[in-house]
């Protein structure tokens, strides 16, 4: 386990929590954090780089691949069914509410995004290959389960590896373009596209971090660390896809970097404290439980607190309200997702 690495995943997990709460506070109003979308792509680069690196020259046979990725899925999803059934909960309820209430749902029960089509498609982890449903973020790993086959048979099959992998980014990169471009048919295909794009210079990453001799520089690290974060905050002024073209490649590079870093070095310690590299171990979880707590949370604000909502849909608490119930959001959320690893994730690994 690289330690610094960890720290990023349970960082950039909160990062999501507050891209998603929308509450008009200081910490949210942050670029940082309305564009905090990117930092899914992170996840992808860095899932490309440590599954490489776990696995690179492990799958040498059918069986083998078949142990991989049913690791994968045991991963990925035992929680992503039970947030799935946590939504499907929240439709039931909708349809309770809009038949006994004055109240009616922004979107229909089962309607919407949330049909009974992408029920199915949850289900088989398929949802992500087109667009978003339900557990918003479970997107992700829809599209991400699916990019470990993709890696696994590369490994397995094909001897000139490198060239393939490189073609793929190379794929990826022309539906961004013709996309760019006017080319409407690719909108929904640029959700799995972000992934294969990210997971695989994630492992050219890897094979560059194998080949080369280590520079360990805790000054290039943070360099590359501020500029990953400068381009997030600045993305929104990237024209359309190449956001999602050019951040990842400094994400490589910090993960690069990083990932070299002696361990007796400054930035070393800081990346590698026990509360943000237990984050981390918790990330998952976080990224996974959180969506279904904002929408229960939201309604409990608007409906029972009646608190009002701005034109972008952010929630106006009264001062120091807000970061209050921010902070203990976070909390609450940071304490179910520990429970989840504790007695459900690790039943599965």
């Amino acid at each position: 386990m690289i330690l610094p690495l960890e720290t990023f995943r349970g960082i950039f997990a909160l990062i999501i929590v507050f891209h998603h709460l929308k509450i008009d506070t200081f910490i949210q109003n942050s670029r940082l954090i309305i564009n905090g979308e990117l930092v899914v792509d992170f996840f992808f680069v860095l899932s490309g780089f440590v599954i490489s690196l776990n696995y690179f020259n492990k799958i040498n046979s059918k069986k083998d691949l078949i142990n991989f990725q049913k690791k994968r899925f045991l991963r990925l999803y035992p929680l992503h069914i039970l947030t799935l059934l946590l939504f499907v909960l929240i439709e039931l309820i909708k349809i309770i509410v809009n038949n006994y209430t004055n109240l009616q749902s922004t979107y229909m029960p089962f309607g919407g995004f949330n049909n009974v089509y992408s029920l199915v498609a949850n289900v088989f982890l398929l949802h992500g290959w087109y667009g978003w449903s339900f557990n918003l973020p479970s997107w992700s790993i829809s599209t991400e389960f699916y990019t470990y086959l993709i890696f696994g048979i590369i490994i397995l099959f094909f001897n000139k590896k490198l060239i393939l992998i490189k073609l793929l980014i190379l794929f990826s990169l022309s539906i961004f373009l013709a996309n760019n471009l006017g080319f409407k048919i690719f909108d929904n295909f640029i959700y799995p596209t972000r992934c294969i794009y990210s997971f695989f210079l994630g492992v050219l990453t890897y094979i560059v971090f194998k080949k080369t001799e280590k520079i360990s520089s805790s000054l290039y690290s943070l360099i590359a660390i501020i500029l990953s974060l400068a381009l997030i905050y600045y993305s929104d002024l990237f024209y359309m896809n190449f956001k999602f073209i050019i951040v990842p490649l400094f994400f490589s590079i910090t993960i690069f970097f990083c990932s070299n870093l002696q361990i007796n070095s400054l930035l070393y310690k800081i990346l590698s404290n026990k509360f943000t590299v237990y984050l981390g171990s918790i990330s998952y979880g976080i990224y996974m439980i959180h969506f279904g707590f904002v929408w229960f949370f939201r309604q409990f604000s608007r409906f029972i607190l009646d608190i009002k909502t701005d034109e972008r849909d952010f929630l106006l608490f009264n001062q120091y309200v807000g970061e209050f119930m921010t902070v203990t959001f976070v909390i609450i959320v940071i304490f179910f997702s520990h429970l989840s690893l504790k007695y459900f994730e690790n039943r599965f690994r």
